[in-house]
C-alpha cells in the first residue's frame, strides 16, 4: 500500500518539535529559561508533542490487522523496556520507567485485542474519557480510600503511581490509552469517508517522519552530552 505523505508530515512536524523540546529541556538543567520551566506553554508544548503521537498512531493502527497492531505493540514496548535499562545504566539522573514507547506499544496490543469491535462514533467516548482520567496519574483520586490503596500499591503502568514514583518521561494506560482510542476512531471515519485516499506528496517533513523511530532513539544520546559540553565548555 502506498504510503500516506500527510500522515508522514504530521509526524515529521511532531518530531522535529519533540526534538526542540528536549533541546530546551537539557539547556534548562544548566541555565533556567523563563518561560520553560512549569509554564503553562511548557505544558501545552508537551502536551500537543504526545498527544500528537499517540493520535497518529492510533490512526495509523487503521491500515493493519490485529495481529500486527499486537505484534507492533510488543515490539514497541520491547524498545521501551530497553530504554529504561539504558536509562538506569547510563543516565540515572533522566530515568525512565514506562515512557512513551510502552504507553504507545500497550495502546496497540489494547486496540488490536478489541480492533474488531471498535466503532468510529465512539470518538467522542475515548475523548471524553481521556480527559475525565486525565489527572489520574497526577493523584486526583488519591483522597479516596479505595484508590488510596491502588497508589500506594505503586501500579504506575496503570496511571496510579505512589508517592515514591519517579521518572523523567511517563506514559501510563490511564489516560493514554482513551487519546490513542480517539485517533484510532479518527483513523476509522477519515478510511470511511475516504479522506486517507489523499496521500499528498513526499517532502523532507515526510522523509522526517519516516525516520521518527531512530530520531527518537538517537536524539537525547547527541543533545544531552553535545550541550553538557557546551556548558563545561562556558563554564
Amino acid at each position: 500500500m502506498k504510503r500516506n505523505y500527510n500522515i508522514d508530515k504530521f509526524r515529521g512536524f511532531t518530531i522535529i518539535s519533540m526534538v526542540l523540546f528536549h533541546l530546551i529541556y537539557n539547556i534548562n538543567f544548566y541555565h533556567q529559561v523563563s518561560w520553560y520551566d512549569g509554564t503553562l506553554l511548557n505544558r501545552i508544548w508537551q502536551f500537543s508533542i504526545a498527544g500528537s503521537f499517540f493520535i497518529i498512531s492510533g490512526i495509523t493502527s487503521n491500515f493493519l490487522s490485529p495481529e500486527k497492531n499486537i505484534k507492533r505493540g510488543i515490539f514497541t514496548s520491547l524498545i521501551g523496556f530497553a530504554i529504561t535499562i539504558a536509562t538506569y545504566l547510563l543516565a540515572p539522573e533522566q530515568f525512565i520507567l514506562w515512557g512513551v514507547l510502552n504507553g504507545l506499544g500497550i495502546s496497540m496490543v489494547i486496540t488490536g485485542v478489541f480492533q474488531k469491535y471498535i466503532k468510529n462514533n465512539f470518538f467522542y467516548l475515548f475523548f471524553i474519557l481521556f480527559v475525565i482520567t486525565y489527572n489520574i496519574p497526577r493523584g486526583s483520586l488519591y483522597n479516596i480510600e479505595f484508590f488510596r490503596s491502588i497508589y500506594d500499591k505503586n501500579l504506575f503502568f496503570l496511571g496510579f503511581p505512589s508517592n515514591n514514583f519517579n521518572s523523567s518521561d511517563y506514559f501510563p494506560i490511564l489516560p493514554r490509552i482513551f487519546i490513542y482510542l480517539t485517533g484510532f476512531c479518527l483513523g476509522k471515519y477519515l478510511n470511511k469517508e475516504n479522506l486517507l485516499l489523499n496521500k499528498g506528496k513526499d517532502n523532507i517533513l515526510a522523509k522526517i517522519g519516516r525516520l521518527a523511530m531512530p530520531i527518537y532513539l538517537s536524539h537525547q544520546i547527541i543533545l544531552y552530552p553535545l550541550v553538557t559540553f557546551i556548558f563545561s565548555l562556558i563554564k
